[in-house]
C-alpha cells in the first residue's frame, strides 16, 4: 500500500481534528498539543512544531516553516509551508483550517477517484494474466503429446516460478492501486460480528488445520480436503462479510447523526449528552441499536466517556471510531456543536461517498474472477484427465491386441498416448499431473489474494474469498474427472 495514500488518509482526519477543536477558540499551544496527543502516523510532526514552540521559543510561523523542510512527505511540506505562511500573514488559525480542511477533502477525493480508476484498470489486467498464466500450462500439457521438451521436471520447476511471479505481480500490482481505507477499528472488543470472529477462529481454524492434516495422512482425495477445509473457513469469512456490510451501513447513516446531534446540541445551548434525549432515534437508521443502548446509558448517569467508548466499540467502524473521538474532544474543550457536527460530517460523508465507488468495482471483480477460476481450473483438470484416459486406452489396446511384445522395450516404452509421439514415460505423467495441480493451488492462492486486497476492509474477509475459491478448485478436482471418463470411456 502506498505510504504516500496512508498519509492523505491521516492527514484528513488531523485537519478535521484541528478544524474542530479550533472552533473552541483556544489558543495556538493548546492547538497543537492536543493535536500532537492524537494516534497518528503524523501526529509525531505536529508534536515537533509544538516542542519547537512551547519548548524552545520558536515562533510558530518560524516552527512551521522548519518542520516543512524537513518532512519526509509532500503533503506535510506543503500544508506546514501554508500553515507558516497564514501565521506570518496574521489569518486566524479557526479559518485557515476550515479552509485546509475542505482543500485537502477536495484533493483526498480526487486521488481516491484515481485509484478507483487505476484498480478497474489493474483488476481487468489481473484477469488477463490469470488466463495467460493457465493458457502457459495448456500449452505445457499439451505439446508432451506431441514431442519430447526435454527434462519435464526441470520445464514444470520453470512454468511454476513463471505462474507464482507473475500472479504475485498481478496481486502487488492490485494492492498498490487500490485505494487506502481503514474499515474496522483495531480496538480490543469490536462489534458483535467482530466477538464472534474471534470466536470462531479460536475454535475452527485449529480444528480444520488438525483435519486437514489428518486427512492428508490418510491420503484422502486433495479434491474432498479443499472442500473439508473451504467448509471450516466458510463461517467466519461469512461472518466478516456480515460485520462488512454492517458497517458500511452504519458509516453511511453516522454523518447524518453526527451533524443532526451537533445541531440540536448548539440550538438547545446544551452538550450532545443532554441533546440525545431529544434526538429522534427512528431516523438514525442502521444505528438506532447503537443510538438508543448510548441513550439509555447516557440516562442511568453513567461516565459519558465510557458510554461513548461503548458507543464506538460496539460500531466496529474504524471511521466512526475517529470521528466520534474528535467530536467528543472539541466539544470538552468548549467548541460550538453545531459547527463541530457539520465539520466532522463533512469529513466523513466525503469519506462514505468514495467508498460507495470502490464497492460495484470490486463486486464485479469478485464475480469475473470466480467464474474465470472455475473455468480455468476445469480446463486444465480436463486436459491433463484427457491425457491421462488416453494413456490408459492406448495402454490396454496394445496390451490386449499382443502389439506390445513386437515392440523392442516392450509396453513401458509404448505407455500412453503421449508415449507414441514422444517420450513421455507413465512416471512422468504422473509428475504432469501433480504439475497441474499445483498449477491450480497456485491460481486458487493468488485468486484468493487478489480478492482480498481489491475489496478492501476486514482482513477476515480472506477467509470467505479463500473459501470461495477452494471450495470451487476442490469440486473441480471432483467432478471433472468422473465427466471425462464418463465422456471418453473406450471399450476395447
Amino acid at each position: 500500500m502506498s505510504v504516500e495514500k496512508r498519509v492523505a488518509d491521516d492527514l484528513l482526519f488531523l485537519l478535521t481534528y484541528m478544524a474542530s477543536i479550533a472552533t473552541a477558540d483556544i489558543d495556538r499551544n493548546e492547538l497543537f498539543k492536543h493535536t500532537s496527543e492524537q494516534k497518528y502516523e503524523l501526529s509525531i510532526y505536529f508534536k515537533r512544531v509544538y516542542t519547537l514552540a512551547a519548548k524552545w521559543s520558536y515562533a510558530y510561523s518560524r516552527a512551521c516553516k522548519f518542520i516543512s523542510k524537513k518532512a519526509k512527505f509532500v503533503v506535510l511540506k506543503e500544508f506546514f509551508g501554508r500553515m507558516a505562511s497564514a501565521m506570518s500573514s496574521g489569518e486566524p488559525e479557526k479559518e485557515f483550517l476550515k479552509n485546509e480542511m475542505s482543500t485537502t477533502e477536495s484533493i483526498y477525493s480526487n486521488n481516491y477517484e484515481r485509484s478507483i480508476e487505476a484498480l478497474k484498470k489493474w483488476t481487468d489486467g489481473y484477469t488477463a494474466l490469470l488466463i495467460s498464466t493457465t493458457l502457459i500450462v495448456m500449452v505445457i500439457l499439451l505439446s508432451t503429446m506431441l514431442y519430447p521438451l526435454g527434462e519435464i521436471h526441470q520445464t514444470a520447476f520453470v512454468i511454476s516460478l513463471v505462474m507464482v511471479v507473475i500472479c504475485g505481480i498481478g496481486v502487488f500490482t492490485i494492492r498498490d492501486a487500490a485505494p487506502f481505507e481503514f474499515r474496522v477499528h483495531s480496538l480490543e472488543t469490536g462489534s458483535k460480528e467482530q466477538e464472534i470472529i474471534k470466536l470462531l477462529c479460536r475454535a475452527l481454524l485449529p480444528a480444520g488445520f488438525l483435519l486437514t492434516l489428518g486427512l492428508l495422512l490418510l491420503q484422502i482425495p486433495l479434491g474432498y480436503i479443499m472442500i473439508v477445509a473451504a467448509a471450516f473457513v466458510a463461517p467466519i469469512g461469512v461472518m466478516a462479510v456480515i460485520d462488512d456490510g454492517k458497517i458500511t451501513d452504519r458509516d453511511f447513516d453516522f454523518p447524518a447523526f453526527i451533524k443532526t446531534l451537533g445541531s440540536l446540541a448548539g440550538t438547545m445551548g446544551t452538550n450532545p449528552n443532554i441533546a440525545m434525549n431529544h434526538l429522534d432515534r427512528e431516523t438514525v437508521g442502521s444505528l438506532e441499536p447503537l443510538v438508543d443502548t448510548l441513550h439509555k446509558s447516557l440516562s442511568l448517569e453513567l461516565s459519558p466517556s465510557l458510554c461513548w467508548e461503548r458507543f464506538i466499540k460496539d460500531s466496529g467502524s474504524e471511521l466512526m471510531n475517529r470521528c466520534t473521538r474528535i467530536f467528543n474532544d472539541a466539544i470538552k474543550l468548549g467548541g460550538d456543536p453545531a459547527e463541530i457536527g457539520r465539520i466532522v460530517s463533512s469529513s466523513s460523508l466525503a469519506i462514505v461517498l468514495l467508498r460507495m465507488k470502490r464497492k460495484p468495482v470490486s463486486a464485479n471483480f469478485a464475480g469475473l474472477v470466480m467464474l474465470l477460476h472455475l473455468a480455468m481450473s476445469a480446463l486444465l483438470i480436463f486436459i491433463i484427465e484427457i491425457i491421462v484416459a488416453f494413456n490408459n486406452a492406448l495402454t490396454e489396446m496394445f496390451e490386449s491386441s499382443g502389439l506390445a511384445e513386437g515392440v523392442e522395450g516392450g509396453v513401458a516404452d509404448m505407455a500412453g498416448l503421449a508415449g507414441s509421439f514422444g517420450s513421455t514415460s507413465p512416471a512422468e505423467l504422473i509428475f504432469l499431473y501433480q504439475f497441474t495441480i499445483a498449477s491450480v493451488l497456485i491460481l486458487t492462492i493468488a485468486d484468493t489474494a487478489a480478492l482480498t486486497v481489491a475489496d478492501g476492509g476486514s482482513k477476515c474477509k480472506v477467509f470467505f474469498y479463500g473459501a470461495m475459491i477452494t471450495a470451487i478448485s476442490g469440486l473441480v478436482m471432483l467432478v471433472v474427472p468422473v465427466l471425462v471418463s464418463t465422456m471418453f470411456a473406450i471399450n476395447v
